[in-house]
């Protein structure tokens, strides 16, 4: 399970949950899981967690990465409903490429980077979509996403 919430882009859950990497208890180790979680948490606290097998809350979860946000179970469903009704209001195409970016490995070269990203920015700007999404910013209106994004 930590490994597929580790694998969301958006995951949120109650504070009072509960939560462990009990693999070092029973003589084995979090390995597969490792490819999800190990870059969503900040790395003292995956050693801490990983080699004590300690339980942990949902606030901690928050705290070190592992979930985008965490709050009283009676709060869950509302905030789940922000996130959609945000996430609703992007054109698809654009989600997409925002997904892509947020996966890139580290730069390199900064400059070979900046000059590969603003290629990529140009074509969004000039898609189907880039060019309703600020028609409809400077009309303020409501975007009708039109089209995917020629790849």
């Amino acid at each position: 399970g930590l490994g597929l919430i580790a694998a969301a882009d958006l995951a949120v859950c109650a504070a009072e949950a509960t939560f462990a990497f009990t693999e070092v208890r029973i003589g084995v180790i979090p390995a597969v899981i490792s490819a999800t979680v190990l870059p969503r948490l900040h790395p003292r606290a995956a050693a801490e967690l990983y080699l004590t097998g300690d339980t942990f809350d949902g606030r901690r979860a928050a705290e070190i990465g592992l979930v985008t946000a965490a709050m009283p179970a009676d709060d869950l469903d509302a905030t789940v409903d922000r996130y959609r009704d945000s996430l609703v209001r992007g054109a698809p195409s654009a989600l997409a490429g925002a997904k892509e970016l947020l996966r890139r490995p580290a730069a390199t070269d900064l400059r070979a980077d900046l000059a590969e990203l603003a290629t990529v920015s140009t074509r969004y700007f000039l898609s189907d979509d880039g060019v309703e999404g600020v028609a409809a910013f400077r009309e303020k209106r409501p975007p009708r996403w039109v089209a995917e994004l020629d790849r």
